[in-house]
C-alpha cells in the first residue's frame, strides 16, 4: 500500500512539472510574439522635389513689384513624394545672403527679393519619421531691376578646395578650381585673385582673363591663403565669387 501510494506521489510531481514546462514555454512565445509586433515599421525617405518657377537661368524674372528696390517672387516646384513638408533655400549671389524658409506645406511660397539681384534656389524635402532629406536641384535667376538691360555673368562658384581645406606640409601646388555662366550665354573670362592675406589684393598678370576654369598655384606651407574669381563678359560686366581660405601645415 505504502508503495502504491508513493508511486501515485510520484506521478502527480511528474505532471505538475510538465504542465509548469508548458506553461513557461506558452509564456516564452507570447513574450516573443509582443516583441516582434512591437518593431515599428520602416519609414520611405522622401524624394527630391522637380523645380518649376522661377525658371532655370531665367533673366527677365519681374516679380509682383513691391517697392523701387524689392518684389515679391512666388517660387514653385512640383510634388515630392513620401514628402510632409519642404524647405526652400535661396541665395542671394551677390552676397552670400542665404534665405530659409522651413516647414512649407504647399508646393509654393513667395518670397520677397531685392530687385536687379542674381539668385539661386533649391528644395528640400523632409517627411515625419526619418531623418533622411532629398534635395532638389539648384536653379538660377535674375530678379530684374529698372534699367537693367544688359545682365552680367553669374558670380562664379568656387568648387575646389573647399574652404577650410587643409593641406599637408609637404603640398607645394594647389589646382584651384570653379564653375561660371552666363545668363545670355555671352562669353567670359576669369580673373584669379589669390594671396595670403585676404583674397583681394592686385592679381598677377598670369591669373588674368583665363578661360579655363581651373588653375594651379604654388603654396609654401605655414600659410594660410585666400582665393576668389572676378568673371567678365564681352561687354565688361563682372561680377565676383566668395573669398574662400585653405591652409598648408
Amino acid at each position: 500500500m505504502k508503495i502504491k501510494s508513493l508511486i501515485i506521489f510520484l506521478f502527480l510531481i511528474e505532471a505538475a512539472l510538465i504542465v509548469n514546462s508548458c506553461s513557461n514555454e506558452g509564456s516564452s512565445n507570447d513574450e516573443n510574439l509582443v516583441v516582434q509586433n512591437s518593431t515599428p515599421a520602416e519609414v520611405s525617405p522622401p524624394s527630391a522635389a522637380n523645380l518649376l518657377y522661377p525658371e532655370k537661368d531665367e533673366i527677365c524674372q519681374t516679380g509682383i513689384s513691391v517697392s523701387d528696390r524689392q518684389a515679391k517672387v512666388n517660387f514653385q516646384w512640383n510634388a515630392s513624394n513620401n514628402t510632409d513638408s519642404y524647405d526652400l533655400k535661396i541665395t542671394n549671389l551677390k552676397n552670400d545672403q542665404l534665405t530659409n524658409i522651413n516647414s512649407i506645406s504647399e508646393t509654393s511660397n513667395e518670397v520677397t527679393l531685392d530687385k536687379g539681384t542674381p539668385y539661386s534656389w533649391q528644395i528640400v524635402s523632409k517627411r515625419s519619421g526619418t531623418s533622411e532629406t532629398a534635395t532638389s536641384s539648384s536653379w538660377k535667376f535674375y530678379l530684374s531691376g529698372e534699367g537693367l538691360s544688359n545682365y552680367p555673368p553669374y558670380p562664379a562658384e568656387l568648387i575646389s578646395p573647399t574652404s577650410g581645406k587643409s593641406f599637408a606640409s609637404s603640398t607645394n601646388s594647389v589646382e584651384l578650381s570653379w564653375e561660371g555662366s552666363h545668363p545670355e550665354g555671352e562669353l567670359i573670362t576669369y580673373t584669379l585673385f589669390f594671396d595670403n592675406l585676404d583674397g583681394l589684393q592686385e592679381p598677377l598678370t598670369d591669373n588674368k582673363n583665363i578661360t579655363s576654369k581651373s588653375k594651379i598655384v604654388d603654396v609654401d606651407s605655414g600659410n594660410t591663403y585666400y582665393w576668389r574669381v572676378k568673371t567678365t563678359d564681352t561687354n565688361l560686366n563682372s561680377s565676383y565669387s566668395q573669398i574662400f581660405s585653405f591652409i598648408v601645415d
